[in-house]
């Protein structure tokens, strides 16, 4: 029996973008797409999905991601002025030199086309993107980096294949599903990429995902162990 689902197909884009790297202390550095758990709080922001409770309704064996990039990995870096408000239990500026610099890098102009599947969530997102809605502001990554949906919204069919054979996805392709070799373009720019994954209300990460990206949009061709095939023909690998 070949297992099928219904994915809801968007575009999002923004001007910046900053998916922070925990272990990042002194300079706050970011992943170059966007981890699970940030499409998690994407979504949920659209759905009005409370923030403690809406990782509940996105875990593994009920939501599946698929990510594209639709246009080059650009990054650029600048300085924040912070307020300083360490050892003030009311989280006051301090009166003197209340702000403190920090670095941060941010991935410029960016564009992604996501693949969402959930048999309640996704017929909602459908909706509610279509209407032009969203409960909450949509950002990538920090608050102010707010982000727009494009004006194409579809409800496509997909069938998993497993053992696939060769294909060509454009999305990223998770580690653990490639067979054999993959056919390394001398013109692609590619990464390999540890994210966290799956996380629990309590913001406690149980799962962590290695991928490989190509960065400048084109397809990564591999032996898959499963993937992901749309009604178009397109073929992607969930996150």
């Amino acid at each position: 029996m070949i297992a099928q689902r219904e994915f809801t197909v968007f575009e999002v884009a923004a001007d910046l973008a900053h998916f922070r790297r925990a272990y990042a202390i002194t300079t706050a550095l970011t992943f170059p797409i966007p981890p699970r758990t940030a499409l998690c709080g994407l979504l949920g922001a659209v759905l009005g999905l409370p923030k403690n409770e809406g990782l509940r309704h996105f875990g593994d064996s009920e939501a599946i991601f698929g990510l594209e990039m639709l246009s080059p990995l650009r990054m650029t870096s600048f300085s924040i002025n912070l307020l300083d408000t360490k050892g003030n239990p009311t989280f006051r500026p301090k009166r003197e030199n209340p702000h403190t610099p920090m670095r941060y890098e941010f991935i410029r102009t960016p564009r992604y086309r996501i693949l969402f599947s959930h048999s309640e969530l996704g017929p909602r997102l459908a909706t509610a993107l279509r209407h032009r809605e969203s409960v909450y502001t949509p950002c990538l990554g920090l608050a102010w980096l707010i982000a727009w949906f494009g004006e194409s919204v579809a409800v496509q069919k997909a069938e998993l294949l497993e053992s696939s054979g060769r294909v060509a996805c454009k999305s990223l392709v998770r580690s653990d599903d490639v067979l054999g070799p993959i056919d390394w373009d001398q013109r692609g720019v590619y990464q390999r990429v540890r994210m966290p994954a799956e996380m629990q209300p309590d913001r406690l990460v149980t799962r962590y995902q290695e991928y490989i990206i190509e960065t400048t949009g084109a397809a990564i061709t591999a032996d898959l162990r499963v993937c992901w095939r749309l009604a178009d023909g397109s073929c992607f690998s969930g996150m």
